[in-house]
């Protein structure tokens, strides 16, 4: 099974164009405000994080600006997605590195919220769904690698929350039937999510969705592969093996959280019997699971 996401599949209705320059344009009111807040600061200094990210938000306002006046949905409507998907990236990353009593964050949070849903478009849309699995992609090693405070995780939570079709899929799988693989790397992105906030419950109860639904998959086509497309990097490729190996070794980073050591050395010993080597998702989980066992036994 395929699930292939690329900019050429993007297929939009009059009514849907339409839409999104109507929106453009309400939107714009919301981002200028924002802007304007953040303009007033005194640490937008040449070679600061702030004068970059200000670069990125003309780019992306002109971008908008050119795509509402020439309805092109073509090189600039391209342009509008990328330019806005690289300012999202560069926000978030800021974000997280602000102190939890920055007086910004919460200005920095609301644009994100904006630009995200902006990019993201109307949800039940292809643009939706690619603006989802984007999500996914940037906020994982900022979870993964970075290890955010349960305040920012919540954010995450509320950044990777599964659209609709997923939730649909999830049961359908509950019934045992096989499913589109739609939004898998979301699904996985929210439970990380969720273990980062201390959602213990939440961050099982999604993991076991998403092991059930590729677990389905994998029984009727053990090769399946999903191609998220070129946009998507070193993401591009990914099988059914990949997200099976990837729900244990979020089990055992529950577990090692929880000081279960006996737990999390079973959960990765699991994920080793998938498959020796470990997805470049799952590699910097397993690191901090070692990290914590060897803490808690010294």
């Amino acid at each position: 099974m395929k699930n292939t996401i690329t900019s050429s599949s993007i297929v939009e209705s009059s009514t849907l164009r339409a839409g999104i320059l109507k929106r453009l344009r309400g939107s714009s009111l919301i981002l200028a405000f924002v802007l304007g807040i953040l303009a007033l600061s005194p640490s937008t200094r040449a070679g600061s994080p702030e004068t970059t990210i200000d670069q990125l938000r003309q780019r992306y306002q002109q971008a908008r600006a050119t795509f509402a006046k020439t309805r092109d949905y073509g090189k600039a409507y391209r342009e509008s997605i990328a330019s806005g998907r690289e300012l999202l990236t560069a926000l978030l990353n800021h974000w997280l590195t602000m102190p939890e009593d920055s007086e910004k964050a919460p200005v920095i949070r609301r644009e994100i919220k904006t630009v995200y849903l902006e990019v993201a478009g109307r949800p039940l849309t292809e643009r939706y769904n690619q603006g989802k699995s984007f999500m996914a992609r940037t906020a994982w090693p900022l979870m993964a690698e970075k290890e955010p405070t349960p305040e920012q995780a919540v954010f995450m939570v509320e950044l990777t929350k599964p659209q609709t079709g997923v939730r649909m899929n999830d049961r359908i799988a509950q019934g045992g039937m096989p499913t589109e693989p739609l939004g898998w790397n979301v699904q996985a992105a929210h439970a990380l999510a969720l273990i980062r906030a201390g959602k213990d419950k939440s961050a099982r109860d999604e993991i076991t969705l998403l092991h059930g639904k590729v677990s389905i998959n994998h029984a009727r086509n053990p090769k399946g592969r999903l191609d998220y497309g070129p946009e998507a990097g070193a993401w591009r490729y990914r099988n059914y093996i990949d997200y099976l190996q990837l729900c244990e070794v979020m089990r055992a980073l529950q577990a090692a959280i929880s000081n279960d050591r006996a737990a999390a050395k079973k959960h990765i010993e699991t994920a080793k019997k998938l498959r020796q080597a470990f997805s470049p998702e799952a590699a910097p989980l397993v690191t901090e699971v070692e990290r914590r066992i060897k803490s808690d036994k010294d």
